[in-house]
């Protein structure tokens, strides 16, 4: 193993071995349990671009038009090719907008029958026509670039691409259920990143895994990973191996999903459209908790069907830290593998903060169950904060759940004043929105760091030309 030094300190180089010790695992009930199971095809599926806010878009279909699976529906104004592709085949029964139109779903009506778009993957080795094969397949939402967390931009080829096979928020599928029966598909991914960087393709997964498309994986770095949440997040992945050095020192990054997808691409010309989703959480019913079979684009109502609670519910796509509130009408996000529902809190219970709360989870140690190890099941948590925004207190505090080695207090504060000079001196290159949900939710003083962080991040972003 060899090293070199950056930003005056020596950072090996080859596979490593990371030991993460700052973070919280959230001890929260109703985990899934239950053994994968196969989700019946919905009527209806839906192209969510809800985590596209950032992106400006040419709608390439009409309601009532048939599309085939892998067809394009959208397209980025800003980066002339990148399509947004069809997750089902059938007719776009609705096109759903928000405010100032912003585009949120294509929702299609499945034919019984589905037809895929077959493309004729690229035969030789040129870099332009490999891209824009995976531009034109819907391949690039799935890659992101660092800095600034923004989908990939084929004008800013990277110094290294990082993938990220390690899951480590509440209720999420593993990458190892995901690749599970894609080995192959998945190998191909990685081959066709190693094609797009002159640098390292860096794959992370967690320590013991026995997965082999993994341990075995070709023409990829390999590092395994340990410790408690968010060892699945790419900054730190980043950090500990090949640091940011500048807002031109640009690095690629994707998901175990995002390599299937190129990998499906590459080999068979159409798109990956399988997921092993989860459902948890109080709200859904015990007995019907676990992993199912589905696809991308699910929607609610069939994920929620005979599965809830007869109680007020917040219902969620993703989890419970970073995921996003829906209702039953709406489908699952972009991004998304997990589903999840969790008590709504209708009602405030008077003079909490003078109670032991020895049925209560306390990260601060401020009810005496701080002071114990979580039952086995976990706590119950409800949508109630506990009081409202108020000014930071203080900044120690983050830091017990914050592995990566930035000031959390001040870099927020530093986003906060639009000083992003001084943000990019503390790290704000280096980090994405995930990254502050456990600071944010262990927060005292209730302050929704990930929606500041985004802000922040996209406002710079901007100045910077990208």
């Amino acid at each position: 193993m060899g090293s070199c030094k950056i930003r005056g300190r020596w950072v090996e180089s080859g596979s490593m071995r990371i030991r993460v010790k700052r973070g919280l695992d959230v001890p929260i009930r109703g985990k899934p349990e239950r053994e994968l199971e196969q989700l019946p095809t919905p009527k209806k599926i839906a192209l969510n671009l809800d985590p596209f806010d950032d992106t400006r878009f040419r709608v390439l279909v009409k309601a009532g038009e048939r599309v085939q699976i892998g067809q394009p529906l959208v397209e980025s104004k800003a980066v002339s090719g990148q399509m947004f592709v069809s997750p089902a085949g059938g007719v776009v029964k609705e096109i759903r907008r928000g405010l100032k139109r912003r585009l949120l779903d294509l929702v299609i009506e499945r034919d019984e029958t589905e037809e895929s778009l077959k493309l004729t993957p690229p035969s030789s080795g040129n870099l332009e026509e490999l891209l824009a094969f995976l531009l034109q397949g819907g391949a690039f939402p799935y890659i992101r670039m660092r800095p600034f967390h923004l989908v990939a931009d084929p004008k800013h080829l990277p110094r290294d691409i990082f993938v990220s096979a390690v899951e480590s928020l509440p209720f999420a599928p593993s990458a190892e259920r995901q690749v599970e029966g894609h080995e192959e598909i998945f190998q191909t991914g990685l081959e066709t990143l190693a094609k797009l960087t002159d640098g390292k393709v860096h794959l992370v997964y967690r320590e013991g895994s026995t997965s082999k498309a993994f341990t075995e994986a070709r023409e990829v770095e390999k590092h395994t990973i340990s410790g408690p949440h968010p060892v699945g997040t790419t900054s730190l992945h980043i950090q500990k191996v090949a640091p940011i050095r500048s807002p031109e020192d640009f690095v690629w990054t994707l998901s175990s999903i995002g390599v299937l997808t190129l990998g499906k691409l590459m080999r068979e010309g159409t798109y990956f459209t399988d997921r092993v989703l989860s459902l948890a959480g109080e709200g859904i019913i015990a007995e019907r908790r676990g992993y199912l079979h589905g696809r991308a684009g699910m929607p609610v109502e069939s994920l929620i069907a005979n599965r809830i609670t007869n109680e007020p519910l917040r219902l969620i796509s993703g989890d419970p830290l970073v995921g996003v509130k829906v209702e039953a009408r709406d489908f699952l996000g972009f991004y998304d593998t997990c589903f999840c529902a969790i008590p709504e809190n209708t009602k405030r219970q008077l003079f909490h903060f003078l109670r032991l709360g020895l049925n209560k989870y306390s990260a601060t140690k401020a009810y005496a169950t701080g002071h114990a190890k979580p039952p086995k099941g976990g706590y119950s948590f409800s949508t109630n904060q506990h009081g409202e925004e108020r000014a930071f207190i203080d900044g120690a505090i983050y830091e017990k759940v914050m592995p990566l080695h930035i000031p959390t207090m001040q870099l927020v504060k530093a986003i906060l004043s639009e000083d992003f000079e001084h943000a990019e001196e503390l790290g704000l290159l280096e980090v994405a929105p995930e990254d502050f949900a456990l600071p944010t939710f262990i927060c005292p003083s209730k302050i929704e760091m990930i929606d500041i962080v985004k802000k922040g991040l996209h406002l710079y972003s901007k100045e910077m030309g990208h």
